[in-house]
């Protein structure tokens, strides 16, 4: 039986994704049989609750309306870039020329583009543990290997640079860096950015830096590694630097990230992208143009609300005796579900309290081995959602 690439074939299945459709088994299960289910409640993935900005969606409305919707350059149209060019230096504290970017299918797209133009059979690729699940899958698409390197839940979910030391090998071509993080939320120090972009360019790795939740920062400072480089610095192609329209503007649906680089890096990655997607659809693009040039007190305002979330999280945490840390970016929380006997597999919590409450949460193995007893619940849920959840989550952790 032909079953296509092993490394890929072999993976185990996102459980994170398998879950949602798990939960709308259970609850159509329990509608043909009559059985009452409490209302669903979806924390386990990150998807923001809130719909996408109205000047957003007309500018797309317009685009239908206006324009042959043709096929477009592969690295995305230069309108867009130049403004992509701007939004860096207005948020991110760095400049490049719209060349130096590439438009890409959502971040998860950018970061694919990434890998498959970086690394390939017999390299590897250090990745952080917890991470965000898709990393291993696009590195196996590559035919890499992943490598995983810890992060400290004694230290806010911090990376230690003299541990990652020992994991370089001659094989080694890639390191993956998340900041603001998804599962933990953890926002890295300025310095620890600047040791880590050291850190590559004293071994000759390539540095992706995943900072798809940029905008998405209640304490701290996101630095993003490029604004340490000067012009002549970033051209050596050492640095990849990843966004997304996704989160800040509530645009998951929509499908544009974007990849910062050298120029000469970005025509491997534009020849990759033509190969495998062509082009983002140009009404997407002029969505994303919209983002950028039109009032940014959306952006504000959702960032409040999930502030005031994470803050309502915490609290909840912390009255029933489980509070571990606070996140200060992004819209995750890893909640240590251990109970009254010991410790306990994330995964088989999260089972059993979606079968039992009706509460999905992302399994802390979906993650790494460093969460195997945890759960990360999604931040981007309604108040009510998020009160229901965390209550009944740690109910049901206290009384196993």
């Amino acid at each position: 039986m032909k079953v296509g690439k092993e490394q890929i074939h072999n993976l185990p299945l996102n459980p994170v994704t398998n879950l949602g459709a798990y939960a709308q088994q259970l609850q159509k299960a329990a509608e043909e049989q009559g059985i009452y289910l409490p209302p669903p409640v979806r924390l386990q993935i990150g998807e923001p609750s809130f719909r996408t900005p109205e000047h957003i969606r007309q500018a797309a409305i317009e685009s239908i309306q206006q324009e042959t919707l043709t096929y477009g350059p592969p690295a995305g149209w230069s309108w867009l870039r130049e403004l992509i060019a701007a939004k860096l230096v207005r948020v991110n504290g760095y400049h490049v020329s719209p060349e130096n970017i590439a438009v890409a299918v959502g971040g998860t797209g950018a970061i694919q583009a990434i890998l498959l133009g970086t690394v390939g059979v017999g390299d590897e690729v250090l990745l952080p543990d917890p991470g965000w699940p898709h990393y291993r899958l696009q590195i196996a698409n590559t035919g890499a290997t992943a490598v995983p390197y810890p992060l400290d839940p004694d230290h806010d979910w911090l990376p230690d640079v003299e541990r990652l030391k020992p994991l370089v090998t001659p094989r080694t071509r890639l390191i993956i860096i998340n900041t603001p993080g998804n599962p933990t939320g953890a926002v890295f120090p300025p310095e620890l950015v600047h040791e880590l972009l050291a850190f590559a360019r004293q071994h000759d790795l390539y540095l992706l830096s995943d900072e798809c939740y940029d905008e998405m920062v209640f304490e701290g400072q996101h630095r993003s590694p490029a604004s340490y480089l000067t012009p002549k610095e970033f051209e050596n192609g050492n640095l990849l630097c990843v966004y997304t329209f996704s989160k800040t503007y509530a645009m998951t649906g929509w499908r544009v990230g974007y990849l910062v680089t050298s120029k000469e890096l970005i025509k491997t990655i534009a020849t990759v992208l033509d190969a495998s997607t062509t082009n983002v659809s140009t009404l997407s693009q002029r969505a994303a143009a919209a983002a950028l040039t039109g009032p940014q007190d959306c952006v504000h305002e959702m960032r409040a609300i999930y502030q005031r979330r994470r803050d309502l999280a915490v609290t909840l945490l912390t009255q029933a005796g489980r509070y571990l840390y606070t996140p200060h970016g992004a819209f995750y929380l890893l909640i240590e579900v251990s109970g009254p006997n010991g410790p306990r597999a994330g995964r088989q919590f999260s089972q059993e309290l979606l079968r039992e409450t009706n509460i999905a949460v992302a399994p802390g193995s979906s993650f790494g081995e460093g969460t195997q007893g945890y759960i990360r619940v999604s931040l981007s849920a309604s108040d009510e959602e998020i009160e229901r959840g965390i209550s009944e989550i740690c109910a049901f952790a206290n009384r196993q």
